[in-house]
């Protein structure tokens, strides 16, 4: 696959000396300046208003030609800059530097009605200036480049001694104390400060975003979601339409870690793409390529699913019925075959990580997810050992597996068949095995504590023989289990007394529930909150 590779100040934010935005921040920068104009349309009339309401010596120094004149530019200029920047007449660098010089004017304004207002030079001064208030939005709203943002922070807190130097040549007012002075100026100064610091940090968020739109042969249209090792955005490759999920290890992250953590994670992350890559299961999800942008943040491109992960099912829609438990724990037990025979353990089976959805046609067609904690069974290949930070005892607590707790060596695809266990046993009762506070209290419950029987914590009747597979699957120690994901399947084939879960059924069940999901192969730009959920469990 095609990996776009851009010119490095495409990705990077600007130095804190540039006098220059690279041009794809340009774009995104200069984005802000209607919004700008119009702030300043708006706010100016407002703020008229309420003077003239509140502040009887603002209404007085009012009537004085200066300031209605001075209004009303305020006026014409924030819609002249809305409207000269949908024009499209000028360039983006244009805009941005014609909305510096608009900063200091309407800064320039705001000094000129404030102080109109202070006819008592000894007057108390009490809060601070609105030329705040309107640095900090244009330090986020009309971000510049670094040293331009510097230039404007302090033009703008210039610009009330300006202003009142002015009012007093048209009033004549008697001039106020420096030290009064200083309570209105320096408090500008500060906020200059951060201003140019809201501005840097609005560039590096530009940054990089731009990054993430740039990642291989997709371009990036939504965040997912996000966790604490990385990002989920949704995407389309930019020639075959086609929609994908991008799982991203944020930069940052990766500068913020330890030398060896940051190894650990580069090592997880690769590991969970070749991993998976390997995996030719229609019910394990897709890969489609994995790489580094040119920012450092590692991607990987997987089929996005039209979905919802069987924990937020349970959470919104309670119990499943035994039959469509079966249907679900058949799609599974293929999708852990193959990575069993492969040599693989997946470590993490939960809930959260196997998606229902409707694929094509088909509805109910079940996908696992996240092969990021997953292990080699073959001990003496160094090269495929799992990574972990400390080595411990890797998973979820509420459906780890009792020789993944106890840290053993030699874990094997059982250990997978526990955790399904556990996760078929959440499906029918609504509860997870064992009700802990804490992982150690999990882990002490999986190696120690009997299970209770599933038809004591059901709601609903539950097969005798269907919980006879559930029970056997969560024993305790690994050869009593059922031994493989295939014997599982043969045994769940077998049931004879759970009903059927038809084609017809989970149709009209998504028809029902989930209408969105139901029509979307006629309505292809339809989006659910259930869409992504899957994919954001383990950003």
């Amino acid at each position: 696959m095609n990996i776009q590779r851009a010119s490095s100040d495409a990705f990077e934010c600007p130095k804190l000396t540039a006098y220059q935005l690279p041009a794809r921040i340009l774009d995104r920068a200069a984005n802000g300046v209607g919004w700008i104009g119009l702030i300043g349309a708006v706010t100016s009339v407002a703020l008229t208003i309420i003077q003239h309401v509140l502040q009887p010596e603002f209404a007085a120094a009012w009537t004085h030609p200066v300031l209605r004149l001075a209004s009303l530019c305020v006026l014409f200029l924030s819609v002249g800059f809305v409207a000269l920047q949908r024009s499209g007449r000028l360039s983006k660098p244009q805009l941005l530097d014609l909305g510096m010089i608009f900063q200091v004017i309407i800064a320039f304004a705001a000094a000129l009605f404030e102080g109109a207002a202070y006819k008592d030079p000894n007057a108390v001064v009490v809060g601070i200036s609105g030329i705040a208030v309107w640095m900090m939005l244009c330090g986020r709203l009309l971000p510049n480049a670094p040293l331009k943002s510097a230039l404007t922070a302090a033009t703008c807190a210039l610009m009330w001694p300006l202003g009142y130097w002015a009012d007093l040549k048209i009033f004549g007012y008697e001039a106020m104390p420096l030290s009064r002075m200083l309570v209105w100026v320096l408090p500008l100064g500060i906020i200059g400060i951060w201003m140019y610091v809201l501005n840097h940090r609005t560039l590096a968020f530009y940054a990089q975003q731009q990054c993430a739109e740039d990642v291989g042969s997709y371009a990036l249209h939504m965040l997912i979601g996000k966790g604490g090792m990385g990002e989920v955005w949704r995407a389309k490759h930019k020639t075959l339409a086609r929609d994908a999920a991008i799982k991203l290890i944020r930069p940052e992250v990766l500068r913020s870690s330890s030398g060896q953590q940051e190894l650990v994670l580069r090592k997880r992350f690769e590991r969970e793409a070749q991993v998976t890559a390997k995996l030719r299961s229609p019910h394990t999800v897709a890969l489609y390529d994995f790489g580094e942008a040119k920012c450092g943040a590692f991607y990987y491109v997987m089929e996005l699913i039209d979905g919802i992960d069987l924990q937020s099912l349970v959470d919104r829609f309670g119990l499943m019925e035994p039959a469509r438990v079966v249907h679900i724990l058949l799609q599974v037990s293929q999708s852990l075959e193959e990575a069993h025979r492969l040599g693989l353990v997946h470590r993490d089976i939960k809930p959260r990580n196997i998606l229902l959805g409707r694929l094509g046609l088909e509805f109910d067609f079940t996908k696992v997810l996240d092969f990021g904690l997953v292990r080699t069974i073959h001990q003496e290949d160094t090269h495929h050992t799992i990574t972990t930070m400390d080595e411990g005892a890797t998973g979820t607590p509420a459906y780890l597996s009792p020789e993944v707790a106890l840290g053993k060596a030699n874990v094997d695809g059982r250990a997978d068949l526990y955790s399904l266990g556990c996760t078929a046993y959440f499906l029918l009762t609504g509860c997870t095995v064992f009700e802990a506070t804490s992982p150690t209290a999990y882990a002490i419950a999986h190696i120690q504590t009997p299970p209770p029987p599933m038809s004591e914590r059901s709601e609903l009747p539950i097969p005798a023989a269907l919980e006879a597979i559930v029970m056997q699957m969560i024993e305790k120690d690994p050869a009593n289990r059922i031994q493989s994901a295939r014997e599982l399947a043969r045994r769940l084939r077998a049931l004879k007394d759970i009903g059927e879960w038809s084609p017809e059924q989970a149709e009209e069940w998504w028809e029902t529930n989930l209408p969105q999901l139901a029509v979307a192969a006629r309505t292809p730009e339809v989006e659910t909150e259930f869409m992504f959920s899957a994919q954001v469990a383990h950003a």
